[in-house]
């Protein structure tokens, strides 16, 4: 009776209006059956009654599948129900079944075939996980589809499923290469929502919009939290020793491929594989063909690596002169001051590493700990005092440098002279003196007693 009289009622407000009675569905007789059926499995699925709202939730999505995405949502909370208490195979097959039509007639209704696509693999894995194959190749059909544009999630599940079916097949050395294909994209992707989600953070946090920022930070710890997980994915199959036979052939066939050489610097870089000699000859090859300020980064560190400094400033110059972002000009910037300090060239070593902590201040105190270093290296006394100073500030603009900050300070506190010789010197502890030289400036008189 119930059913009855919300039928009429609907039906003569629909009705009413011919304008609203076409809302919904292609005819004005589909808009009744719409939101009839809409009424009806809503009252149900409220009540956890799968059976009786699987029907008319199926009448939605024939009739008027762009009515509502919770319609999906919900349908696969339905159908998720109706699978686990099926009485037999024959029916749960017939929902998984729906599963894969009501994710085909989502992306029909509202686009992202990808996410469509992905969600089919993921109902793979909760309800078939032996079909490695067909999970691995949905997941790359999506990852195809949608580029960047993939749902996080999916990339995470994406690695994990070419990681089971790699298994599955007993993978060659050669077939491994696909594991960091994967890898590759879906860490490029992650990387993408993260620039873009920190840029419309800082908008946003400009205009002081409260909901937005809570939303938007959310969001970005989501991000992190998927990265983290990308990496311990990863983290087993990610030894240099693993990692370098699987690009090697692959260099050897064809040297000049350019998104070969990226993929092949990016992974081993990533990886912290920089002393190879695989890494050594990508970066080199890829910065001669399609110069960066990215591959001059890559070139520097390579260099520094290999101890030939002035080479590695001169990339590194490169790197930071051209790069538009100032991360990358930071961390050039930073490692320049690195190799012209190994080069013994301080002068020019402490303004690469002043620019670095201006350019990103969180690098105050390891730059001002450099610098330090540069000021210990140097003869004289007083440049003792400036290395001590400088010691001293670091640790304090980043107290995790506390240990390193204190050794540089022991070592100068080593050189001072004791009460007696700075009393014939003329000297007085506490007060300043001009440091000269390429230091310059001043610093203060301490003995070592």
């Amino acid at each position: 009776m119930k059913r009855i009289t919300l039928f009429v009622t609907l039906s003569a407000f629909i009705f009413s209006s011919s304008a609203f009675a076409q809302k919904y569905g292609a005819t004005p007789e589909d808009s009744v059956k719409c939101l009839m059926s809409n009424s009806l499995y809503q009252e149900y699925y409220k009540q956890k009654q799968w059976k009786d709202a699987y029907e008319p939730w199926r009448e939605v999505v024939e009739t008027c599948p762009q009515y509502h995405t919770n319609t999906y949502v919900r349908g696969n909370n339905i159908l998720a129900n109706l699978y686990a208490t099926a009485a037999n195979a024959e029916e749960r097959e017939k929902y998984f079944n729906d599963i894969l039509w009501m994710n085909d007639k989502r992306a029909e209704a509202f686009g992202e075939k990808w996410n469509c696509t992905a969600r089919k693999a993921q109902a793979y894995q909760q309800y078939k996980p032996n079909e490695k194959e067909t999970i691995y190749n949905l997941y790359k059909q999506a990852a195809e589809e949608g580029g960047e544009q993939l749902d996080q999630q999916y990339c995470v599940l994406y690695l994990q499923a070419t990681i089971q079916y790699l298994a599955a097949i007993k993978a060659s050395t050669e077939q491994m290469s696909i594991l960091f294909d994967v890898y590759d994209y879906a860490s490029e992707t992650m990387d993408h929502a993260l620039t873009e989600k920190s840029n419309e953070l800082d908008s946003v946090t400009q205009l002081g919009d409260t909901k937005k920022i809570e939303k938007l930070q959310k969001s970005l710890d989501n991000t992190r939290s998927n990265i983290v997980a990308l990496e311990s994915l990863i983290e087993p199959y990610a030894k240099c020793e693993d990692i370098i036979p699987i690009y090697e052939n692959r260099f050897q066939a064809n040297p000049n491929d350019v998104a070969l050489l990226k993929k092949i610097t990016t992974a081993l870089n990533g990886k912290n594989c920089t002393e190879s000699q695989l890494f050594f000859s990508a970066t080199e090859n890829l910065h001669k063909l399609e110069p960066t300020p990215k591959s001059a980064f890559l070139m520097g560190q390579m260099l520094l690596g290999k101890k030939e400094y002035e080479q590695a400033a001169k990339y590194l110059e490169e790197a930071e002169n051209t790069a538009s972002d100032i991360s990358t000009k930071a961390k050039a910037a930073f490692q320049r001051a690195n190799a012209l300090f190994n080069a013994k060239s301080y002068s020019s070593a402490r303004e690469a590493a002043r620019r670095a902590a201006n350019y990103d201040k969180s690098l105050s105190g390891k730059a001002t700990l450099l610098v330090a270093r540069m000021y210990l290296a140097t003869a004289g006394q007083n440049a003792a005092f400036a290395a001590y100073d400088e010691a001293a500030r670091a640790k304090t603009l980043d107290p995790s440098l506390t240990t390193e900050a204190n050794r540089v300070m022991s070592s100068a506190h080593g050189r001072f002279p004791t009460k007696a010789n700075l009393f014939f010197e003329g000297g007085t502890p506490g007060s300043s003196v001009s440091v000269g030289g390429w230091i310059g400036g001043t610093a203060v008189v301490r003995t070592k007693d």
